[in-house]
């Protein structure tokens, strides 16, 4: 029997070689054998596997990225961006681009390409923020929020003047969630990022009650949402953690609230069961816990009631009659997985505003005072540097606490 791999290959080396740029038609076709491959590999599909770089390779040959415009560029990003024959000729494409009417496009594409130096060279040279159209500024801010701040910190100045660019469009208004943010990073005063904060929040209330229903609108209001959190203004490190209410736990222990386990350190993971990166972690927080055992450190895997659980053995997605049995079916899920710390289902989504959630997963870390000491650390790798940061806390309360991992290790070699 023939396997589909070399079955696909074996029909692009027979497809005629375009002398013109490809129809969509032909893009399509292209497109969606990279994806019969992909679908074939199921979860053993690796984006470093050569013989999807040889899928790829052979779906763009007879294809002259210098014929392509952009809108063909785009379509064919599935096949280009992840070949490493072919990326850098395709890159090369779009930085050319960068003279033309399409500067912009280009620019933005190649920033969001972790090509974040050559776009913003390319939005330089082309008069910068004052020559882009200002429903599309929020697109330029989205990418300037991974400027390094010693980049930012000269453009202060043009960085607070956006302010009065604000789009009346509510899709294009969404795309300023990451402004004060920005802000912070270039360096510009607290008085004068509240006082943008408060405009900003103030122009997309008035937006969002004049816009109609819509997916438009809908991303304004989460974005809205967010801005008017304790993330959102600012006041989350260093502040009191948010108030969020528990409606369950596994472990049947009498908590409501964070302030139920002042005196601790507190490790919040925010998951959920269908994410798989959250699931990937859990050897990385199980070592956590380990570590930490017998010393004042609660780990909370946080999450709110999805209707469903998805285990990773043959029960696969099981959909919940209600939020007891969804509760019983976490019990079953917490035994199977091997979870040796508590999980806590939460009134307030998952995807938690005030904390600044906005995928999961997401680690926050409460100090023995309540306040909120570490937010968006990822639960898997530098183990190291997550022990640093809860030992540095209990230090600070006069907790005991163990050794560093470095410590620990030399300990175990000695």
């Amino acid at each position: 029997m023939v396997r589909l791999p070399l079955l696909l290959l074996g029909l692009s080396l027979t497809a005629p070689v375009f002398a013109a740029p490809p129809t969509q038609g032909e893009i399509e076709a292209k497109v969606g054998m990279a994806r019969e491959f992909f679908q074939s590999k199921g979860e053993a599909f690796s984006l470093d596997d050569p013989e999807f770089h040889a899928v790829l390779d052979a779906q763009l040959e007879g294809i002259d990225p210098a014929e392509c415009d952009f809108e063909q560029i785009k379509a064919l990003n599935m096949l280009w961006a992840y070949t490493p024959n072919a990326r850098p000729i395709w890159l090369e494409r779009i930085k050319s681009l960068g003279n033309g009417e399409q500067w912009l496009d280009a620019a933005l594409m190649l920033a969001n390409m972790d090509e974040l130096d050559a776009g913003l060279d390319i939005g330089m040279a082309n008069g910068g923020f004052t020559s882009v159209p200002d429903d599309r500024i929020g697109e330029v801010i989205g990418v300037m929020s991974r400027v390094d701040a010693g980049k930012l910190m000269p453009m202060q100045t043009e960085l607070v003047l956006l302010i009065d660019r604000m789009p009346a469009d509510a899709k294009a208004l969404s795309a300023w969630i990451e402004y004060p943010a920005l802000l912070e990073t270039a360096g510009v005063d607290a008085g004068t990022r509240k006082a943008i904060h408060a405009k900003l929040v103030e122009k997309m209330k008035a937006v969002v009650a004049a816009a109609p229903e819509g997916q438009g609108r809908a991303r304004l209001e989460s974005g809205l949402s967010f801005l008017d959190s304790a993330a959102g203004r600012g006041e989350l490190i260093g502040f009191p953690a948010p108030e969020i209410e528990f409606t369950w736990n596994s472990e049947g222990n009498e908590w409501n609230c964070f302030n139920c386990l002042r005196g601790n350190v507190v490790v919040v993971d925010f998951w959920a069961t269908w994410c798989g990166p959250c699931v990937g972690s859990f050897p990385d927080v199980r070592e956590l816990v380990e570590y930490f055992k017998g010393y004042d450190v609660i780990f909370l895997g946080v999450t709110s009631p999805q209707e469903r659980v998805s285990f990773r053995d043959e029960r696969g997605r099981v959909n919940a009659a209600d939020f007891a049995d969804e509760c019983k079916l976490m019990v079953d899920y917490k035994k199977s997985m091997d979870m040796t710390w508590p999980i806590v289902m939460t009134k307030q989504d998952v995807f938690n505003a005030d904390f600044g959630v906005r995928g999961i997963p997401h680690v926050a870390i409460i100090g023995p005072d309540g306040k909120v000491a570490y937010n968006g650390l990822h639960p898997a790798g530098d183990k190291a540097g997550k022990i640093d940061k809860i030992n540095g806390l209990l230090k600070k309360a006069g907790l005991k606490h163990p050794a560093s991992l470095k410590e620990t290790e030399a300990n175990k070699r000695g």
